[in-house]
Formats: structure tokens, sequence, C-alpha cells
């Protein structure tokens, strides 16, 4: 009843708030990085601060219409297209006066962002309670197809396939580098013929280190990836970019390596040990 009560009073403060001031919104925008992989999922940090003095809520209420919105332009000046009938969900979010919220947005879910170029991006919020539209700064993203390191392609096995079919389907799995000014970015690619399955970052590459990478009977990727000079992270990775398994590997007196038994398939780690959270390495 709180809640409800609240959002009436509020309702009815909407007629009477312009007329009583200018409303204000802060907005900045941050990027996790500003060189992404062609397919690769690409973020926004959104900061939105409520400076008008009165609580700022979306909804489906006319009163309430607001939007969370982006302008994409690419090197071409060309304005980039929004995905028809896709919208960044606003409605029940409710931002205090003198309050700050973060959304962080997976920017190419909503706009065309599969060519490679070079990009401009800044975002803007509409909403009927005030008259302007507030934008945040501008920032600069790259999106190339990076360098492909080594691929291999598999079958699927037919207990995966949604029916039974004579002829083998085949799935490739794709290691692509990506250069990051100074730094090389690790990626999974997972594709067939017609389409992308999944794009993963996996780790900075570190000096002359190099992911191991071995193929199991079911046709599961096994990657033991070198994190820091004493830490390797095992992953067992499905066709349709599921991780089936995560765990973390340290130095001894021997260096974790894998290895795979032709005979069965098996795959399986040898050297090194088990790493522990609390003394080994830290989780993000």
């Amino acid at each position: 009843m709180k809640v409800k009560l609240k959002v009436f009073l509020l309702l009815a403060m909407l007629t009477i708030i312009p007329a009583l001031c200018r409303a204000q919104l802060a907005i900045s925008l941050k990027m996790n990085r500003s060189h992404y992989l062609q397919y690769e999922t690409v973020y926004a940090k959104i900061s939105i601060r409520n400076n008008s003095g009165h609580a700022v809520i979306f909804g489906n209420d006319k009163r309430l219409h607001g939007k969370l919105l982006f302008k994409i332009i690419d090197s071409q000046h060309a304005l980039v297209a929004k995905i028809s009938k896709t919208a960044y969900p606003m409605d029940g979010v409710i931002i205090e006066a003198g309050k700050r919220k973060n959304f962080v947005v997976p920017v190419s879910r909503f706009y065309k962002l599969k060519k490679c170029g070079t990009y401009r991006l800044y975002a803007f919020v509409e909403h009927n309670m005030f008259n302007d539209t507030y934008r945040s700064n501008d920032t600069i993203f790259e999106i190339s197809k990076g360098i492909v390191a080594w691929k291999q392609t598999v079958g699927i096995p037919e207990f995966m396939l949604p029916r039974k079919k004579q002829k083998v389907v085949n799935r490739t799995y794709k290691m692509v580098r990506l250069l990051e000014g100074s730094k090389k970015s690790n990626y999974l690619v997972i594709e067939d013929k017609r389409r992308i399955y999944s794009v993963i970052f996996l780790s900075y590459e570190l000096g002359d280190e190099r992911i191991a990478h071995e193929i199991d009977s079911l046709s599961r990727l096994h990657l033991l990836i070198p994190m820091s000079p004493k830490i390797f992270v095992y992953l067992i990775i499905d066709i349709n970019g599921k991780i089936d398994e995560e765990s973390v590997y340290k130095r001894t007196k021997t260096v974790p390596a894998m290895v795979r038994v032709p005979s069965s398939g098996k795959v399986y780690i040898t050297g090194g040990a088990r790493a522990d959270r609390k003394t080994d390495y830290r989780s993000k």
C-alpha cells in the first residue's frame, strides 16, 4: 500500500512540476573497452543523475513515459539503424531526487552493429516530465575481424541434434586475436557456414604463453588459458558456447598441461595443482 500511495502522489505532482522547476538530468557514458571483435556484444555503462529536485519515474502511464536511447554514427557519418521492435526496458525505474542510477546496456542487441569500422556513440534520455532531451558525452569504439590463430571443425554429436540426419553436421571452433593498443585479446568464436553461435572473450595475451586446446569425444573444446605466470584457467565448452566446466590450476614444481587419450578421446589435466581462490588468485 505504501508503494502504491507513493506512486499516486508522484503522479499527482507531475501536473505541477513543470511550473515549479526546470528539470535536469546529468548523463555519462563509459565503455569497458574501445575495441571489439565482430559479432561480440558491445556494452555501454550509462549513469543518470537526477538533479531535478523531484523523483523521476519511468512507466506505462503517458505522464511517466520515457526512453533511454542511443545515437551511433559510423565512419561514413551515417546513422546506425535501430533493430526494430527492440528497446532497453526502463519501465519501473525510479530515480530519486539527487540520486544516481547506473545501467549496463548491451547496445548491439538494440542497434545494427554487425559491420566492422569505427563508431561514435552517445546516449540520451527522453521523458514526458521534461521538455528537453538530455544526452551524454560521446565515446569512440572500433569493431574489427581480428586475426585467426587457429580453427578446428568438429561434428555435432548425434544426441545433440533435434532429429537424426544422415550427413554429419559440422561446427567450427575458431581462436581469434584482436589488437587493442599495446594489448592482444584472445577470443573464441563458434560458427558454421550459416551463423555465429557464440563469441567469448577469453583473456589478454600473456607474453609468449599460448592457450592450449584439445577436442574430446563429445566434440567439446578444452582450453587451458594462462592468466598469469602461475595461474591457469581450464574450460570445457560445448558446440553452442556453453561452459560445461571451469576450474583454476596453479604452477607448482610442474606446469599444468592437457593430455588427450587417443583411444577414448578423454581429456584431462596433468601437472600443477588446483588453485585456491582465497590464497592463490582473486576472482572478479
